[in-house]
This record gives C-alpha cells, structure tokens and sequence, in this order.
C-alpha cells in the first residue's frame, strides 16, 4: 500500500487542478476534524473562493 502511496506522489504525469482541489479539501476536511478552532475559518475560505469564482464567472460570461 505505501508503494502506491509512493507511486502516486512520485507521479508527475497529468496532475490537474481538479486533484489538487480534491486534495486541499481533503486536507481542509481532516483539519477541520481534527482542530475544531480552525472549522469556520476553513468554512469562510470555501465561501469567499466560490464567490470569488462566482464573480469571475459571471464577468467573463457577460453576467453582472
């Protein structure tokens, strides 16, 4: 099992932005589990990235 582990993150073959966004909420989730002081600012992280994303989305498509 810790070979693949290995194998994984030695692997530097199509790593994309969807692995990475799923790695850092993986690890966002664990911390948040694990450091009940650090919850809500991981919670207002999310909230203001996705309306950053959302802003951006919108001016790029001609939106507000």
């Amino acid at each position: 099992m810790f070979a693949e582990i290995r194998r994984f993150l030695l692997d530097e073959e199509g790593a994309s932005l969807v692995e990475f966004a799923l790695l850092f909420l993986f690890i966002a989730v664990v911390a948040a589990l694990a450091l009940p002081g650090v919850r809500q600012r991981i919670l207002n992280a999310f909230r203001i990235g996705g309306q950053k994303m959302d802003e951006a989305t919108g001016a790029a498509s001609g939106g507000e």
